[in-house]
């Protein structure tokens, strides 16, 4: 068996606590433009990259003028939500636990449904871009989550193989992903999915707060030695 050399991980849900406030700023542009849409819709497409939930929500063709307007709007509010909250924007437990991480040897890099742009605004803004060994946005690749090639991706920016890869993320496309490139999987259940979903997903293991992501990734390693 292939021991764990690596950790790719997903950053809204997963190491920041966004979705509440990804979900209230999409849904006052959506009512820019005229629509309502139930919070419970909006929240399911937390995770997601934003040009395809906007297409969604606003039941408009990708290429149509309001997705680049709404997405642009977004950017901004969500730009400046972060750096007003930098602070406190890190679930209990991602510094710590990123740094035992690496202190224990694993390689570690951001996967996900933002742009890379906006994926290291994010990391810088909240001071953990050091962290990491690599980031990955859904635009660094031809086919984001739930495809694994995102995931394929940042084990590749690690210089590892993606079996020698655990992939930890709060999303139903973040386990599709992590199984989809063979990696073992730990799914967040304080972000957006529930444990019952992460599970049903792919998920190997479920962790309850980001000490416990620490602890499923060392009994990964434990458990294949």
């Amino acid at each position: 068996m292939t021991l764990v050399k690596a950790v790719v991980l997903d950053l809204d849900g997963t190491l920041v606590d966004t979705p509440r406030a990804i979900a209230t700023i999409t849904g006052r542009i959506l009512e820019e433009f005229g629509v309502s849409r139930p919070e419970s819709d909006i929240v399911r497409t937390v995770g997601k990259p934003l040009d395809h939930n906007f297409a969604y929500l606003l039941d408009r063709p990708l290429d149509h003028p309001d997705i680049v307007k709404a997405a642009a709007a977004y950017r901004d509010r969500f730009g400046q939500y972060v750096k007003e909250n930098r602070d406190k924007l890190l679930y209990p437990g991602v510094v710590d636990g990123l740094r035992e991480l690496r202190r224990r040897g694993h390689r570690l890099a951001v996967a996900t449904s933002k742009t890379y742009e906006g994926a290291i605004k994010t990391v810088r803004a909240t001071g953990i871009e050091d962290l990491f060994d690599g980031v990955a946005g859904h635009d660094s690749v031809a086919r984001g989550k739930p495809e694994p090639d995102l995931a394929i991706f940042a084990a590749g920016l690690l210089g590892v193989v993606p079996s020698s890869c655990v992939s930890v993320g709060d999303g139903v496309g973040d386990m599709q992903m992590g199984r989809s490139a063979g990696m073992f999987n730990v799914g967040v259940s304080y972000g957006v999915a529930t444990a019952e979903e992460l599970l049903q997903a792919g998920a190997d293991v479920i962790a309850d707060g980001f000490p416990e992501v620490v602890e499923a990734v060392t009994g990964r390693l434990d458990a294949l030695r």
